[in-house]
């Protein structure tokens, strides 16, 4: 796995790298699919105090895992992200094992009924910084992206056409997906 460290208004001292790799190591055995670790430690001085912030993306193969704590202290900080992406590793890798055992598409199933000409749900699934990631995928796996990341939206690379089409998460629960329009 590899780690990388960058400091804004924050000098990363040799113990405070240390500090971050040992305690930020230990998430990789929560998910065996971490590729990297992008830790950012930024300090800002208020009138109240110091406050400093430790923000951290996992980069899961074609996920992303975010978490980020803001603290007086700056190992606590560290300690914080630490707790929460660990949290959150374990949320991702369960929901993927879901995912997968009940192979079962995340998007609402519906069906017309002739007779009354209304359209009816059959099953209510709960399907809820954004970059673009480098590996396309298909609209259940960005929706599972959309929720992971615990976004609004979430634009992605459609496998199946090679376009950018986005999902979002509407105010009534259910989710939309637009893509371009068919010339």
């Amino acid at each position: 796995m590899k780690m990388t460290i960058h400091g804004k208004q924050l000098v990363i001292t040799e113990a405070i790298k240390n500090y971050a790799e040992t305690k930020l190591g230990k998430v990789e055995k929560y998910h065996d699919g971490i590729i990297e670790l992008a830790i950012n430690l930024s300090a800002l001085k208020l009138k109240t105090g110091n406050c400093h912030t430790a923000e951290v993306l996992a980069y899961l193969g074609g996920s992303t895992v975010k978490a980020s704590c803001t603290d007086a202290d700056l190992y606590a900080a560290i300690d914080g992200v630490a707790d929460i992406l660990e949290g959150q590793l374990k949320k991702h890798k369960d929901k993927i094992r879901t995912a997968i055992q009940s192979r079962e598409p995340m998007i609402r199933k519906v069906k017309y009924n002739p007779e009354t000409n209304t359209v009816e749900k059959e099953a209510a699934v709960n399907v809820v910084k954004v970059y673009l990631p480098p590996k396309p995928m298909d609209v259940e796996e960005a929706i599972l992206q959309l929720e992971i990341l615990n976004k609004t939206f979430f634009p992605f690379t459609n496998a199946e056409t090679g376009e950018m089409n986005v999902v979002y998460k509407r105010k009534d629960g259910d989710y939309g997906h637009i893509a371009p329009a068919k010339k």
